[in-house]
């Protein structure tokens, strides 16, 4: 290839079998591992050195973290903090950057926690629980379990019940103050193992309870929801949010957007009328009952929401996007051109995005492919959202 440049998809594949092959060594080997893991390590890197394209430094770091992570899977030796420990020094002392630990003690914290070590688990979270909120959520699981269950451990105490649950209370208030993000160190096989949904659950809905005003808990619980397809958690997420918090639009908005996308129009215009109650002056549940009645097979809706806007005095050309999709979707398109021909004509700076709509709506235009009305809705729906600054927050 042209000066030996590498696409990264080419870097990708090729991890991707080594990869397979490695976990699928590691799953008939897993004692021979354990009893040699240095030299096992060793082969690893040496794989990598040997790969014949060149790896970014991220890139092989995490392909040593989700060895570790399946070595760990099946190491049956992880109740020996010293093996453990071991493997951790080891295999971060075969990164590129050294300093890069999270990955392999995650891996291990998540392992100690599976097999019923929460104390231990808790000092390899601990330096990196204020940095993801998953693991934040983990760390606090962590003395939530020594209250609910005990522990074999030494240094559990059984005496300490209740101030292991006093513990998990503040270090998930501590979390709600810090507000971390998501997947800023959950990655790769850590993000795809469905076991570690359960602790993560888990408290965040006790800190919905424990810290009702913090409305922080509510918004990463919705996007892990959204992430993970987890309807369930979603909606009782957004009803604890509509409930808890009846004059944040934000909740109104989410509620809006699930019942819009399940194709409930009805219940997604019963929302917006009690939008326009809660929130008179705001244009944005107006522009969602003008995005829903292009949906609705009567006229009166689509009107009615039309007025609405002219009288907030919705920004013409967001009026003239709408009344084209209008057109658009309802087959009039010697309508819908009349309408781009008006954008056209008052607002000649966007004439780079009525020219593309112009192109589809053409009696010229060629045959129009399956999807291309859900394309066309979700372009005028960004740009008409951005128009109105609509989720910026």
């Amino acid at each position: 290839m042209a000066d030996g440049f590498i696409p990264e998809v080419v870097i990708s594949s090729q991890l991707d079998r080594s990869k397979a092959e490695i976990f699928s060594f590691i799953e008939s080997n897993a004692e021979a591992i354990d009893e040699n893991f240095p030299v096992f390590f060793g082969k690893i890197v040496a794989i990598l050195d040997r790969a014949g394209v060149p790896i970014p430094d991220v890139v092989h770091d995490e392909f040593i973290d989700a060895i570790v992570y399946r070595v760990f899977t099946v190491s049956k030796r992880a109740d020996d903090l010293k093996f453990v420990n071991r493997v951790c020094d080891i295999a971060c002392g075969m990164k590129r950057k050294k300093e890069r630990k999270a990955g392999v003690y995650l891996a291990a914290a998540v392992k100690l926690l599976k097999i019923g070590m929460p104390l231990a688990a808790a000092a390899y979270l601990q330096p990196y629980r204020k940095h993801d909120a998953a693991v934040g959520c983990w760390h606090a699981y962590c003395f939530y379990t020594l209250y609910k269950e005990g522990s074999t451990e030494s240094g559990y105490s059984a005496a300490e019940r209740w101030n292991y649950l006093k513990t998990a209370r503040q270090h998930m208030e501590e979390l709600g103050q810090l507000k971390p993000g998501l997947q800023r160190l959950v990655r790769g096989e850590l993000e795809q193992d469905p076991w570690l949904a359960e602790p993560f659950w888990v408290m965040l809905f006790l800190a919905t309870e424990w810290l009702p005003e913090n409305r922080w808990f509510l918004e990463i619980g919705l996007a892990r929801a959204k992430q993970e397809n987890n309807d369930v958690a979603l909606v009782k997420m957004l009803q604890i949010g509509l409930v808890r918090f009846p004059g944040d639009i934000f909740f109104y908005r989410e509620t809006y957007h699930r019942k819009f996308e399940q194709g409930d129009l009805n219940d997604a215009m019963g929302l917006i009328r009690d939008m326009l109650q809660r929130f008179p002056d705001d244009p944005e549940p107006v522009y969602y009952g003008l995005r829903t009645a292009l949906y609705l097979p009567r006229e009166g809706e689509f009107n009615e929401f039309r007025r609405l806007a002219e009288s907030m005095k919705m920004p013409g050309h967001v009026l003239c996007l709408i009344d084209y999709a209008y057109a658009f979707f309802r087959g009039k398109r010697g309508q819908a051109s009349l309408c781009l021909d008006e954008f056209h004509r008052k607002y000649p700076s966007l004439n780079y995005y009525a020219d593309l709509l112009q192109f589809i709506s053409t009696d010229d235009a060629p045959t129009r492919p399956a999807g291309l009305n859900r394309a066309v809705f979700i372009s005028i729906d960004h740009f008409c959202k951005r128009m109105l600054k609509i989720g910026d927050m």
